[in-house]
């Protein structure tokens, strides 16, 4: 009788053990896509602020007395990116990454 009880108690055991290892497994895939969404949202943050930017520098005037010319231009806009992703990855845009998680959850449900 202590053998049939043995056997039940590690049955119940082994199966619990097996419960326990699916969630966290069902828990870390949903961490890893929340993680992507979250990089996602980011990322078009970035391109977002980015865009931007560039409309902003294009109402600068020109300086005509000192020009870097074609490799000023092209560092500027190097510059000009690297700022826009601090900014997204700082948080600037927030609410636009959330409203953007939110979205994507609903499409893939």
């Amino acid at each position: 009788m202590d053998q049939i009880n043995n056997y039940q108690a590690l049955t119940q055991f082994n199966l619990q053990k097996q419960i326990d290892l699916k969630a966290e497994k069902a828990t870390a895939d949903v961490d890893k896509n929340e993680q992507k969404l979250n990089k996602i949202a980011e990322d078009f943050s970035a391109i977002f602020i980015g865009k931007m930017l560039s409309a902003m520098k294009k109402t600068l005037p020109d300086k005509k007395m000192i020009d870097g010319g074609f490799a000023e231009d092209i560092f500027s806009d190097m510059m000009y990116q690297e700022y826009s992703k601090m900014a997204a990855k700082q948080g600037l845009m927030s609410n636009l990454n959330q409203a953007l998680v939110e979205q994507l959850k609903k499409q893939q449900s």
